[in-house]
């Protein structure tokens, strides 16, 4: 996995900095899958209480190409299938590297940025994508949780529920 050592990571944009400094690691995997068909998410890290697969997405930023896009893409299917997908194929080569060793509990959050995408858009958008997510999957066989939580935040609401990882605009 990469940058394991620099823990200060700027997103794809160029526009937004995220500063893990107070966490143990935190993991890029995209150079790994980034020659095969597997999808990632943008950061894995820990807290004290849970793993983070993170995946960020801003159409509110200065100078965005198509910011309407994103309106278009979260009302098809196809977008939550995406979403849901960086997850499983994170999750597969997350636990390949020995990942999460100390069976925390896995929190998902989709923290997604857009002028016109409020609390309300957020809240529906979560409730897609959960369906395609293995929270009903139920065995004697499964050993460990799969995943305990989905969330679909606004850097805002970020801040609040996790505020040992800063975001700030470069």
């Amino acid at each position: 996995m990469t940058n394991l050592s620099d823990k200060i990571l700027i997103e794809e944009n160029g526009k937004y900095q995220f500063d893990f400094s107070a966490l143990d690691y935190v993991w890029e995997i995209h150079d790994i899958v980034s020659h095969t068909t597997l999808n990632d998410v943008d950061f894995i890290t820990e807290t004290e209480k849970e793993v983070l697969f993170i995946e960020y997405k801003n159409a509110n930023i200065e100078d965005a190409v198509n910011p309407g896009a994103m309106l278009k893409k979260i009302k098809h299917e196809s977008f939550y299938y995406k979403i849901a997908r960086k997850f499983y194929d994170s999750l597969l080569l997350f636990w390949a590297c020995k990942g999460n060793e100390k069976e925390l509990p896995i929190v998902y959050v989709l923290i997604i940025e857009h002028p016109l995408l409020d609390k309300k858009l957020r809240r529906q958008l979560k409730l897609k994508i959960e369906k395609q997510l293995p929270f009903e999957l139920n065995s004697e066989l499964i050993a460990r949780e799969i995943i305990s939580q989905f969330e679909v935040v606004d850097l805002t609401e970020w801040k609040n529920h996790f505020p040992q990882i800063e975001i700030r605009a470069i």
